[in-house]
C-alpha cells in the first residue's frame, strides 16, 4: 500500500468494540492504515489497547430515541468526518451505517464499507416495525448507493433481500459469516459431564421477545413438568430502550416459579459457556451472526437454535448442534431434551463445533477478507487519497 490511507471506523457502543472488531482494527492498523475510531465514550475504554488507533468521542443514546438526540448525533458524526477525512469510512451496525453513511454522501467521501450486522427491529413482525420500515428503507437505499462502497452481510439470507428490495446491487454486496473470534482467548474446554449434577443450559443475550425467552421459559417448564433434571439460565439483562424487551417482574416470576434462574448481564463470558452444557438461542427474528453461538462453538459446546437467517449460518443441524423452528416451545423442549439425555452426543457436536469455528470464524481469515474489501476500494483508479 502506498502512503497511508485514513481508516475511520463508526462504533455504535463501546462493548462492541471492545468484544467484537477491536482485533480486525488493530490487524488493519498494523497493515499500514492510519486508523481513527469514533465511538460513545464507556469507562471500560479507559486504558484500553487500541492497537494505536485515534479515539474520538460520539454522543450515547440512552432511553427512546428523540429527533433531537438523532440530530446531535448526526452532526457529531459529521464534524468527525470533517476533522478527520477519511480515505475509506467504515460505519457498523444500523445507526451508524444510516447517519454515517448519509454523511458519507452528502460530504463527498471517497470510499465506505457498512456493515449490516442483522436487519433489526424495522425488518421484525411489529406494528411499529412495519410503520418505521418505508423510512428505514428509503434511508438504506439512499446510503448504499454511494458511488464507491461495498456492504458487508454475516448471512446470506441478508444480502438477497436487500438485493430482492432494490437497497443494494448485488456487485456491492459481501457476505461473511461472523467477525472472527480469537480461538485462543475461547480456548477449546470440552465439558466435563458429572454423574451427579445437573446439564446446565444457558440463554445469553439482551432479553427480548424476539430472542424467544418466552419459549426458552416454556420449553424449560415442558421439561421441567416431565421430571427432566437440569438447570436453564438467562444470562443477560433486560433492555428498557428497546420496544421489544421482556420485564423484571416478568422475569423474576419465572425464577419464583423455578423455571429459570436468572444470572444477569455477565462480563465473564468464557468461564459462563464453559460453566454451561448447552448454549440456547432459540431467536424469532433475522440475526446477522449471533456472537453467542460462535462463542460457544469455539469453546465447544452444542448449540441449541431456530431456524431463521444468521442462526442457520452459525450451527450445523446435526453436526455441531440441532435447529428448530422458531416459536415452537415444544420442539424446543424435544432438541434440549436430546442433548440434555444423551451427554456424548452434545459432546461429539461440542467437538465438532469447535473444529467448525477453527475452519471459519477465526480472527486471521475475518481480517483477511476486511482487508481484501479495503483494498478493493483503495485500487488504481479508486478514492484519491484525503478527498474531502
Amino acid at each position: 500500500m502506498t502512503g497511508r490511507k485514513r481508516l475511520l471506523y463508526l462504533c455504535p457502543v463501546a462493548m462492541n468494540l471492545t468484544g467484537h472488531w477491536i482485533e480486525r482494527i488493530r490487524i488493519a492498523a498494523r497493515q499500514g492504515y492510519e486508523v481513527h475510531i469514533a465511538v460513545p465514550d464507556d469507562p471500560g475504554l479507559v486504558g484500553f489497547d487500541l492497537g494505536g488507533a485515534t479515539r474520538h468521542v460520539l454522543p450515547l443514546r440512552r432511553g427512546l430515541p428523540s429527533p433531537r438526540a438523532e440530530l446531535a448525533y448526526f452532526m457529531a458524526i459529521r464534524s468527525v468526518i470533517k476533522a478527520v477525512r477519511p480515505d475509506i469510512l467504515h460505519a457498523i451496525t444500523i445507526r451508524p451505517v444510516i447517519y454515517g453513511g448519509i454523511a458519507a454522501r452528502l460530504m463527498k467521501v471517497p470510499a465506505a464499507v457498512f456493515s449490516v450486522t442483522g436487519l433489526g427491529f424495522i425488518f421484525g413482525d411489529a406494528k411499529l416495525a412495519r410503520v418505521m420500515r418505508p423510512f428505514g428503507e428509503a434511508a438504506y437505499r439512499f446510503v448504499l448507493h454511494h458511488p464507491n462502497c461495498r456492504v458487508i452481510f454475516e448471512n446470506p439470507d441478508d444480502a438477497d433481500l436487500f438485493v430482492a428490495e432494490r437497497l443494494v446491487a448485488r456487485e456491492k454486496t459481501r457476505v461473511f459469516v461472523g467477525g472472527g473470534i480469537d480461538l485462543e482467548l475461547y480456548g477449546y474446554m470440552p465439558e466435563q459431564p458429572a454423574q451427579e449434577a445437573e446439564p446446565v443450559v444457558i440463554l445469553p443475550g439482551r432479553l427480548l421477545a424476539e430472542k424467544g425467552v418466552r419459549e426458552f421459559a416454556e420449553a424449560a417448564r415442558i421439561l421441567k413438568s416431565r421430571g427432566r433434571m437440569a438447570r436453564f439460565a438467562l444470562v443477560g439483562d433486560v433492555d428498557p430502550g428497546n420496544p421489544g424487551t421482556l420485564t423484571r417482574d416478568q422475569i423474576e416470576a419465572w425464577v419464583r416459579e423455578g423455571v429459570v434462574e436468572w444470572w444477569g448481564w455477565r462480563n465473564d463470558m468464557i468461564e459462563v459457556i464453559r460453566q454451561s452444557s448447552i448454549v440456547c438461542l432459540p431467536t424469532n427474528y433475522r440475526e446477522g451472526a449471533p456472537r453467542s453461538l460462535i462463542e460457544a462453538a469455539a469453546i465447544g459446546r452444542a448449540g441449541v437454535t431456530t431456524d431463521v437467517p444468521g442462526c442457520r449460518h452459525v450451527v450445523v443441524n446435526e453436526k455441531t448442534g440441532l435447529i428448530v423452528p422458531a416459536r415452537n416451545p415444544q420442539a424446543l423442549a424435544a432438541a434440549l431434551d436430546r442433548l440434555i439425555s444423551d451427554p456424548s452426543l452434545r459432546l461429539g457436536m461440542g467437538e465438532a463445533a469447535r473444529h467448525y469455528a477453527e475452519a471459519h470464524f477465526s480472527t486471521a481469515l475475518a481480517a483477511e477478507r476486511l482487508l481484501s474489501v479495503y483494498a478493493e476500494l483503495s485500487a488504481p483508479g479508486g478514492p484519491p487519497s484525503h478527498g474531502i
